[in-house]
């Protein structure tokens, strides 16, 4: 690289990253700007983190705070405004994706990225954040009883993973066919060893996209429709990206069991709780219990050795810690009588994890180069009016990429029965923390009740559809 562009490229990198500085995080971390909006929260103020995020929603970052508002207003079962931000994130996904197939305008900021900071490059969105973007948006057309937009949105999510998954294999395939090209990856095979936590967390999941919450709601809803054949398909997909959920594995019986599949029924049937199957008789409704619980952890900023050409370099990376994050079944009664408990059947905090230990090899070979340029800048002895520009850009430069979505729950669990039909009080407890709500259970409906922990304390909403 000449002199010339080394200067071009270290002049533009700086100017990206001071005019995107009013809303990204090379000057305050991300989770550092999140923490007064949980606190908000927390406190039940709502509105007012819905200003704050608000303000920030304008620059290159939006999709990122967007996210968040559409997030917080759901909490706050502020509906509308849920989905008109929730809508407004995806018109930005599918506005990002019309730009790269016909442009280069990416390229600058992703150029100035890799002579700077991974913060240069506006933030949008990862995989796994896109589909609980659909997901929560299918749950608040549910809210307001609208079956066939929440249809097209878990349609829409389902799409988001089957494209991911082909994606992944083929980049699998080209992997398989080519030896690393990257010197800096040459001399740092066993850099996993070094995100010791990293690795942990993601290996409780087989990639970061497969979401079987996701496929749960697709399937519920594809039933609220009477679609059994596309409920049966969710249902199962559901159960082979989880499959200790044994309310899944109940919904997968009863549906083979109904649609007469009885190769599939006979393969599950040992396995099933019969209670998990069973269809609301006379007099009976259902009940579904969607519970979100606590925050995704935050990314925290690491320092690591990388060689390079044979010198170890210390650099910073983002990465999670394997704290102990709650695990905590949610309990539900009715009518003063144990109903059941909640399972597990997502985990937002080990996608995460996997996302990032997926794109760890990219940052890697990033920082190294960024470590090269700024070898031949010292080297070619720039003017100083440059040199200064450089400096603040080697200040900057020490600082991880820690945004992520830090509204989404650490981990989801479902339960569901069937219940006797009346107004009945319904109890939830986890622990900790307790709710209660009248019910109104219908025959042959369903209510769904969404429990959300969020803010240190439960806040739950019950429809009958």
């Amino acid at each position: 690289m000449s002199v010339k562009i080394t200067v071009l490229w270290g002049m533009l990198g700086v100017s990206a990253l001071l005019s995107g500085c009013a809303t990204n995080s090379i000057f305050t971390p991300y989770p550092s700007q999140v923490e007064g909006i949980k606190q908000q929260i927390a406190t039940g103020e709502f509105g007012a983190a819905q200003s704050a995020l608000e303000k920030k929603s304008q620059g290159s970052d939006k999709v990122l705070y967007l996210m968040e508002r559409g997030r917080i207003s759901q909490i706050a079962d502020d509906t509308a405004t849920s989905i008109q931000d929730f809508e407004a994130v995806l018109a930005e996904f599918e506005a990002v994706e019309a730009q790269a197939k016909i442009t280069a305008s990416g390229a600058a900021g992703k150029a100035s990225a890799v002579m700077l900071n991974e913060n240069a490059i506006p933030y949008q969105g990862e995989t796994y954040e896109r589909i609980f973007v659909h997901s929560f948006q299918a749950l608040n057309f549910l809210r307001q009883k609208d079956l066939e937009a929440a249809a097209v949105e878990v349609r829409r999510a389902n799409l988001e993973q089957q494209l991911a998954l082909r994606e992944n294999e083929e980049a699998l395939t080209r992997a398989e066919k080519q030896d690393d090209k990257a010197m800096i990856l040459g001399q740092n095979r066993n850099y996993e060893q070094k995100f010791s936590s990293l690795t942990s967390m993601a290996a409780k999941v087989k990639n970061s996209f497969q979401n079987a919450y996701s496929f749960y709601i697709s399937g519920l809803i594809y039933e609220l429709n009477g679609d059994y054949n596309d409920a049966y398909i969710d249902y199962k997909k559901a159960l082979e990206i989880y499959p200790k959920n044994s309310y899944l594995r109940g919904d997968v019986a009863r549906l083979a069991q109904r649609l007469d599949m009885t190769e599939d029924f006979e393969q599950i049937k040992d396995s099933v709780d019969v209670e998990k199957m069973a269809y609301p008789a006379k007099g009976e409704g259902k009940l579904v219990v969607l519970y979100e619980q606590g925050y995704v952890p935050e990314k925290k900023e690491i320092n690591v050795l990388i060689d390079l050409r044979g010198v170890p370099n210390n650099m910073v990376f983002p990465t999670y810690f394997n704290n102990q994050l709650p695990r905590r079944p949610l309990v539900v009664g009715l009518g003063g009588a144990r109903l059941g408990e909640t399972e597990t059947i997502v985990q937002p905090s080990a996608m995460a994890a996997k996302a990032l230990s997926e794109r760890m090899p990219g940052m890697i070979v990033r920082q190294g180069l960024r470590v090269i340029a700024r070898e031949k800048m010292k080297d070619n002895q720039m003017d100083s009016a440059f040199g200064a520009l450089a400096g603040l850009g080697q200040l900057l430069l020490n600082r991880a990429d820690l945004r992520s979505w830090l509204t989404l729950p650490a981990e989801v669990q479902i339960m569901h029965a069937v219940a006797d039909v009346g107004q009945q009080t319904l109890t939830l407890r986890d622990g900790i923390h307790s709710d209660e709500l009248t019910i109104d259970v219908q025959p042959g409906r369903t209510t769904l009740v969404h429990v959300i922990a969020a803010g240190g304390r439960l806040r739950a909403r019950a429809i009958t559809i």
